[in-house]
């Protein structure tokens, strides 16, 4: 049997027509949308078809999942060669794939959980983005004496969030697959007032070739 090029599907559906489709690993990923010639307004980008892993193990500091240096406190977060990752706990780290290149495939130890197909991540980006997220959540994810990037684990919309504040202009949102489109149209209903509006991945590669380089 011969398995369709694109078999995947993001939990989200935005009411917008892109520009530009592109197929990624079974994934049709909206790369640009007609707003998206400016970053004059906050956008909300579907990261939903970039590979991440959660990685657990009792001895976490002696680990290097990835080759990536653990970041040592739980809310702490690094990155490098393309790949984020953020401190959860005394024995989990949480890893996501923001580079240009391949990821990588995941390695064998059995410490590594592919939880891509299980979440939904949404990246916001642009001005006004903490306005965006007064609106859908009370927790503090500007904290200015916090170094960034950072992670907040809490609610966002009463749903259970991973939260990785990027800078004051780009906040990354992950949680469970199924809660995808509610949140999301709940976020753009309540945010409406900030001029919230979807972009495609293009806008969100952009930003992080300019911040760290193309990693």
């Amino acid at each position: 049997m011969t398995t369709p090029s694109l078999h995947r599907q993001s939990p989200v559906v935005f009411d917008a027509t892109p520009t530009k489709l592109e197929p990624q690993d079974g994934w049709n990923v909206a790369r640009s949308y007609p707003q998206d010639s400016t970053l004059d307004s906050p956008r909300l980008i579907d990261l939903s078809h970039r590979p991440r892993w959660d990685y657990q193990d009792s001895c976490l500091d002696e680990k290097s999942p990835f080759g990536l240096h653990v970041p040592p406190r739980p809310g702490e977060v690094a990155i490098a060669s393309g790949l984020i990752i953020s401190r959860m706990n005394r024995t989990q780290v949480s890893i996501g794939s923001i580079g240009f290149g391949a990821p990588p495939d995941t390695p064998p130890d059995v410490g590594y959980t592919d939880t891509t197909d299980s979440h939904c991540w949404l990246a916001i980006l642009g001005k006004n983005t903490p306005t965006v997220m007064e609106c859908v959540s009370s927790l503090d994810l500007f904290f200015p004496e916090r170094i960034t990037p950072f992670l907040t684990q809490g609610p966002v919309l009463h749903v259970p969030c991973q939260v990785v504040t990027m800078e004051t202009d780009c906040i990354l949102i992950s949680f469970s697959r199924g809660y995808g489109q509610t949140f999301v149209d709940a976020l753009l209903h309540s945010a409406s007032d900030t001029g919230v509006q979807v972009g495609g991945e293009q806008m969100f590669t952009d930003w992080v070739a300019e911040k760290y380089g193309a990693t």
